[in-house]
C-alpha cells in the first residue's frame, strides 16, 4: 500500500516518468508538459535505455534505465500496458522500490491498473479511464474504485481519469507543491479549462 510522506520542497522537485512499449502519447506526454511548466526537473526512465514505441508507434528513447536514475520526488506512470501480457518482475519490483521512496505518484488513465498489476493500491481509492474501471477493481479487489472523477487523491497518490485528464491530476499535483496560484498560471498559459475540483464533464 502506498503511504503518504512529507511534503516535497518547493525547489528541485524531480519527476520521473515511466516509459514502457506502447506507453499512451498523451499519459506521458501531459504530465511531461505541466511538471515541466513548474519548473520540476523531469526525466524518463525505462527497464533500458533502448527504444520503446508509443502507441501510435512513434520511438522514445528513456533518458534513463532503473539502475541510474536520479532519486525522484515524484513517480509518473502512464498507461498503454496489455493487460494480458504477463508481468515483468524486474518492472514490478522497481515500482514497488520506488513508489515507496516517491514522495508523490501520479497515474495517468490505465497507470493506476498498472500499479494494481503490482499490488500496490491495497485499499485506496483510486480511478482509472472510464472503460476501464472493471478491469481496475479486477486487479485491484481491495481498492475503493471512484468513477465519474477527472482524478482522485488518497494519501500521496493522485490517479487520473483518460487521457487529457492527466493534464487536470497534473495541474491538482502542482498546486500541492508549489501553490494553487502556479497552477492557474500554468493552466492559463496551456489554455486548459482545468476541473480543480476533479469533477468530470458532465
Amino acid at each position: 500500500m502506498i503511504k503518504n510522506k512529507t511534503k516535497v520542497n518547493n525547489t528541485n522537485t524531480t519527476a520521473g516518468i515511466f516509459l514502457f512499449d506502447n506507453v499512451q502519447t498523451m499519459d506521458f506526454a501531459a504530465p511531461l508538459e505541466v511538471l515541466d511548466q513548474a519548473g520540476f526537473k523531469v526525466f524518463t526512465v525505462g527497464k533500458s535505455t533502448d527504444p520503446v514505441k508509443t502507441s501510435s508507434g512513434q520511438p522514445l528513447i528513456p533518458l534513463y534505465d532503473f539502475s541510474n536514475h536520479p532519486d525522484m520526488d515524484i513517480l509518473v506512470v502512464p498507461g498503454g500496458r496489455e493487460f494480458d501480457q504477463p508481468l515483468d518482475i524486474s518492472e514490478d519490483s522497481w515500482l514497488s522500490d520506488t513508489s515507496i521512496s516517491a514522495k508523490h505518484i501520479l497515474t495517468i488513465c490505465c497507470g493506476s491498473i498498472e500499479l494494481a498489476r503490482a499490488g500496490l493500491l491495497g485499499k485506496q481509492k483510486a480511478t482509472t479511464h472510464h472503460g476501464f474501471l472493471d478491469t481496475l477493481r479486477k486487479f485491484a479487489p481491495d481498492a475503493t474504485v471512484i468513477s465519474g472523477r477527472k482524478w482522485v487523491e488518497d494519501g500521496k497518490l493522485i490517479t487520473s481519469g483518460g487521457l487529457c485528464s492527466g493534464i487536470d491530476a497534473s495541474l491538482h499535483l502542482v498546486s500541492k507543491i508549489k501553490g494553487l496560484a502556479e497552477a492557474e498560471r500554468i493552466a492559463k498559459w496551456l489554455e486548459f479549462p482545468w476541473a480543480k475540483d476533479g469533477a468530470a464533464n458532465s
